[in-house]
């Protein structure tokens, strides 16, 4: 006889049932009357996932829903075999994989391996708190945007760089924690895009008029185009806002791709700036092919650089005296005490940023 499953939602979950079984094969779940497992409730797809029996398996598939599937915390990609006491995962709507020990004959229970399950502790509760919260900051937007000062060698404020933030009170541990969450779900460029427009919307309120660096996601350098599709749409709504993109420089490598996005950008009235240079390969004909309008010096380069005998800075001075030769402005992030901020004026680095000048603030409207 053919083992019986059923799904079972944890506690908590007053609008699921608490047990959905699974008889025939297969068996489809989503929000569609046609689903042989109807689930009607926020961020369930229409047609989200599906159950079969292959080969004496138990299967699940996620069907392209928007929220995802999971199993035992894991997003999945293809058809996965899942067993009895498995974590599922719809969306954020937790359930456990249960056999059905009443359609088992009494010889079968009473020789079921360690496969049978006793005394199963509960369900764990830290997974769909942070999945339901991201969804509700997803929908719902909320985000807000702060800036960080970028200064000249004497101290003035040049531009600022754009950042989000999360205003969810469940997820407060920053951009980190935002992209882990939308890495799971595989929408960290819909992230992206959410914290870059709402930062656009910020700055234009508040009446920035100074350069606004904004970063990407290296997910949105695997399509350039579909990006530039955006920032035009951002750039019609924004028309004043003195805009310079970073461009991870692990994503320039395809000259030819990266001198149409710089052109194009020119066009946006949109500078470039090769950010994290030094983190990786210092991709030095890259400089030389498609020259950027600024190069940001990566954070390791400049932590520990305390002294004219530090390595860093020989390594600083040459890199910086090449590039400033090109006709390419630098910048050197993430400073964070007096002497690292005095040795990048002395090599000659253009523009500053740091802990030291300052710190992230929320942007205001002040007018």
């Amino acid at each position: 006889m053919r083992e019986r499953f059923y799904l079972e939602s944890s506690a908590g979950q007053e609008r699921l049932p608490r047990r959905m079984d699974l008889n025939g094969f297969p068996a489809t779940l989503g929000r569609h009357p046609d689903c042989s497992l109807q689930l009607n409730v926020d961020r369930i797809s229409r047609l989200h996932a599906r159950f079969d029996f292959v080969d004496g398996e138990l299967r699940v598939e996620d069907l392209g829903s928007t929220n995802g599937t999971f199993v035992n915390h894991e997003m999945i990609r293809g058809p996965t075999v899942i067993a009895a006491g498995d974590v599922l995962h719809l969306a954020d709507h937790e359930f456990r994989l249960m056999r059905d020990e009443s359609a088992r004959s009494s010889v079968e229970r009473s020789t079921s391996s360690a496969d049978t399950i006793v005394g199963m502790s509960s369900l764990p509760r830290h997974f769909p708190l942070q999945m339901s919260a991201f969804f509700d900051l997803l929908e719902n937007e909320r985000v807000c945007a702060y800036h960080q000062e970028i200064r000249t060698t004497d101290g003035q404020i040049y531009a600022w760089e754009l950042l989000g933030r999360s205003t969810h009170p469940d997820l407060v541990e920053g951009p980190g924690q935002l992209f882990s969450l939308a890495a799971a779900l595989n929408v960290e460029v819909r992230l992206s895009r959410l914290l870059r427009r709402c930062a656009f919307e910020a700055a234009h309120k508040a009446g920035l008029d100074r350069p606004l660096f904004f970063n990407n996601h290296p997910s949105e350098c695997e399509d350039f185009e579909d990006l530039l599709v955006e920032l035009r749409e951002l750039r019609s709504t924004y028309p004043d806002l003195k805009l310079v993109f970073e461009v991870h420089e692990s994503a320039v490598t395809d000259l030819n791709i990266m001198a149409s996005v710089r052109d194009q950008l020119r066009e946006m009235g949109i500078g470039l700036a090769y950010d994290d240079f030094g983190a990786g390969q210092a991709r030095l004909l890259e400089l030389v092919e498609v020259p950027p309008d600024y190069l940001k010096f990566d954070i390791s380069l400049i932590r520990g650089l305390d002294s004219h005998d530090s390595p860093k800075f020989r390594l600083l001075s040459t890199l910086n005296g090449m590039i400033s030769d090109l006709g390419i402005r630098t910048l050197a992030e993430g400073i964070e005490t007096r002497e690292s901020a005095e040795l990048c004026r002395e090599i000659g680095i253009d523009l500053l940023q740091g802990y030291y000048f300052s710190r992230p603030e929320l942007i205001r409207d002040h007018r």
